[in-house]
């Protein structure tokens, strides 16, 4: 397998180099498909995975007779085990039980629009583009190595601390600077490959798909901040010329628009937290006026409920997000770094956490927003693992979610907020795979009422 192929295959699933807490599942199994179409031969395979598993320690053992019974015992049960693996899949739609996705098949992720998968590593640092049709294209980036990169990440922190402390008319130069890098040596090499070699047109959707290093670094916000060579305005940004989405892995995306087919009635509840209890957080004063904003906007066919203080609880909240296709969240968030599972929304009683929503089947729900602070920043120790607030919405069966990389400004979110509905309900239709779209004109909306910083704050993951 090329390296190219094998880093695809790789993140076809989400990679977990620690698992998670007991009972948490990211998605069904192959072997819970299987039992939901013959689960007969489901237990059969279970029972012989198990058998496997017992016969393998019994081969190891001084008396020779003994571990020659074990041995032949053990060989018959293998080709007992390979006689059913083979005839699964036999069966329609099994024909890959126990084996990677092919590349035709993660390719169904680009349906819509390219992929481009970021890796960084010690050896290098490229990225790899999965197109709507043919061969994957390989785009390095000489002049970026993993130092660089680490050096860029820790950059943007500092940055972005610094500018918290910033008037809002005052220009982030800094931040700038490091956008330019991003622009210059990451995406611009990478918009070249799109445009020369692939012809996708400006205007069209693509997703980025970062690993390791590449997850802390707000790619979507790339840009030269230069002037044209023959000085007639500015040089385009990355978000002029393409609507920027994410995804955690390729199969979250494949997931997430299979899910689509299935027509929900629409439903519509913001949940707001402005005084959550002890230890989670200061009050959140002005995120009153944000969530009256959602209420006009949004439309009266979606039946729009709102669970507000002391009935904004854990239990509230998760009952909401199973009730309703569409949730906005108005409320603290917070990372927990050495136990992403426990990230959590502040609540009035106890904290509502990853772990609690992904133990939730929530198979209508559609869209979220999370106007909370940090909702898609991941694991520090665990940088290739996506797993965050606004990821784990996804895995949770929401198929557009939009969330925040770092401390969203609650005086200043409004207005995003607002620019963000009026134009998603514009029609009055609630269709959440116009989400990307619409962010990308809501941000470029308040560019004189909202800081750099929070403009590039909210990013949006899924279909």
């Amino acid at each position: 397998m090329t390296f190219v192929g094998h880093v695809i295959k790789e993140n076809g699933e989400t990679r977990a180099s620690r698992p998670p807490p007991d009972g948490v599942v990211f998605e069904r199994s192959p072997l819970e498909d299987l039992e939901s179409i013959n689960a007969n031969l489901a237990h059969k395979f279970s029972e012989l995975n198990k058998r496997l598993s017992d016969a393998q320690g019994s081969t190891v053992s001084t008396d020779r007779a003994a571990a020659d019974r074990a041995a032949i015992q053990y060989r018959r049960l293998t080709e007992q085990w390979e006689a059913a693996v083979d005839e699964i899949r036999n069966l329609k739609g099994f024909s890959r039980f126990l084996l990677p996705p092919s590349y035709e098949d993660l390719q169904a992720a680009a349906r819509h629009g390219p992929v481009i998968i970021l890796i960084a590593s010690q050896y290098s640092c490229s990225a790899i583009i999965v197109p709507t049709a043919g061969e994957p294209h390989h785009v390095s980036f000489p002049r970026i190595t993993l130092t660089h990169l680490e050096k860029l990440k820790n950059d943007f922190a500092r940055e972005i601390r610094i500018a918290s402390f910033m008037r809002p008319e005052e220009t982030r130069k800094e931040l700038q600077v490091l956008l330019q890098t991003v622009w210059d040596d990451i995406m611009l090499p990478i918009v070249i490959v799109l445009q020369r070699d692939l012809k996708v047109k400006n205007g069209s959707r693509i997703w980025l798909c970062p690993t390791a290093t590449f997850t802390s670094i707000p790619l979507h916000a790339a840009h030269p901040f230069r002037k044209k060579a023959d000085g007639r305005g500015r040089e385009l940004c990355l978000e002029d010329v393409y609507i920027c989405s994410y995804t955690p892995t390729l199969s979250a995306l494949i997931r997430s628009r299979q899910m689509m087919k299935t027509l929900v009635t629409p439903s519509f509840a913001a949940i707001r937290q402005s005084e959550p209890g002890a230890g989670q957080g200061k009050a959140l004063f002005t995120i009153d006026s944000e969530l009256a904003l959602v209420r006009k906007l949004v439309p009266t066919a979606a039946n729009p409920t709102t669970l507000s203080g002391d009935d904004a609880t854990r239990a509230g909240a998760l009952d909401a997000l199973q009730r309703n296709t569409w949730v906005h969240f108005a409320c603290h968030g917070k990372q927990d770094h050495e136990q992403p599972y426990y990230s959590r929304f502040a609540m009035r009683d106890k904290p509502l956490t990853l772990l609690d929503i992904m133990e939730k089947d929530i198979p209508h729900a559609e869209f979220a927003f999370l106007s909370a602070c940090h909702t898609a920043v991941g694991d520090e120790k665990t940088p290739d693992e996506v797993i965050h607030l606004a990821a784990g919405l996804q895995f949770s069966g929401f198929k557009s979610v939009i969330g925040t990389l770092w401390v969203v400004e609650d005086a200043v979110a409004k207005h995003v907020v607002e620019a963000f509905y009026t134009n998603m309900f514009k029609d009055g239709v609630m269709d959440c795979t116009k989400a990307a779209w619409v962010l990308n004109r809501a941000t470029n909306a308040v560019r004189t009422k909202v800081p750099l910083e929070q403009r590039i704050v909210f990013i949006h993951i899924g279909v």
